[in-house]
């Protein structure tokens, strides 16, 4: 069972900040997911919303300010809003996986350009709501891992990874149901993640369920718990 760090782990730290990707890697979390979006300046940051007021002190539209001008807002303990080639570093550190979620259609090919800078192809999985972006990508880089995005059960989910290209379903875990399961988890080629889990019960379920993975807001408090479970486990074993 994978845990994949939600924006870092933003239950302590601020999230899509380089201080909060630091801190879910320490914890012992297996990826870090991180979102993506243009500047004005066709430059990738790493924010989820695409307005500033919620996670920084800054007013107004992502697409609208440059670089220079976002990189000079405060994102939270003195953090500055990452660029992608940052969060790259971070992960090439660790030797840990990214999992870049693209918020916006057309900007896949800008970050497999970057990540293969860095080469980085093995140690990213690229993920959207926008499937079609997945499609694109992978037909020209299939190489890399792609995840498609959903927040409602869809009739038919590996029909809809599959025409996505994709090699993972990234399920919300508040919407999911046991026959979506049952179609999905040990299906050759897929891997299945749940978001967002973030409570030791709901971890439990997870792991009944067979999926491989979860993606959570407080990596640190899961992992510490897991742990003892299982070190209580092996002792009563």
């Amino acid at each position: 069972m994978k845990i994949v760090a939600h924006r870092g782990a933003r239950a302590s730290e601020p999230e899509n900040t380089v201080r909060a990707m630091n801190r879910a890697f320490e914890c012992g979390a297996d990826a870090v997911e991180i979102d993506l979006r243009f500047t004005s300046d066709h430059k990738l940051v790493v924010i989820h919303d695409d307005t500033l007021e919620r996670t920084t002190n800054g007013a107004g539209k992502v697409c609208d300010m440059t670089l220079a001008q976002l990189r000079a807002l405060d994102a939270g303990k003195g953090e500055r809003i990452p660029e992608l080639s940052e969060a790259l570093s971070v992960a090439k550190r660790y030797s840990r996986t990214l999992v870049l979620e693209l918020k916006e259609a057309g900007m896949e090919w800008q970050v497999l350009e970057e990540v293969a800078e860095v080469g980085l192809e093995d140690k990213v999985i690229i993920s959207s709501f926008i499937h079609t972006s997945l499609r694109n990508l992978k037909e020209k880089a299939p190489e890399i891992k792609t995840g498609v995005i959903i927040a409602s059960v869809p009739v038919n989910p590996l029909r809809l990874v599959q025409d996505a290209k994709a090699d993972i379903i990234f399920a919300k875990y508040s919407r999911i149901t046991r026959e979506f399961i049952d179609d999905c988890v040990g299906y050759e080629g897929i891997e299945v993640y749940l978001w967002t889990v973030n409570t030791i019960d709901d971890l439990n379920n997870a792991i009944s369920y067979g999926v491989d993975g979860v993606v959570t807001d407080n990596p640190c408090e899961l992992i510490s718990m897991s742990r003892m479970m299982n070190r209580n486990r092996s002792r009563s074993a």
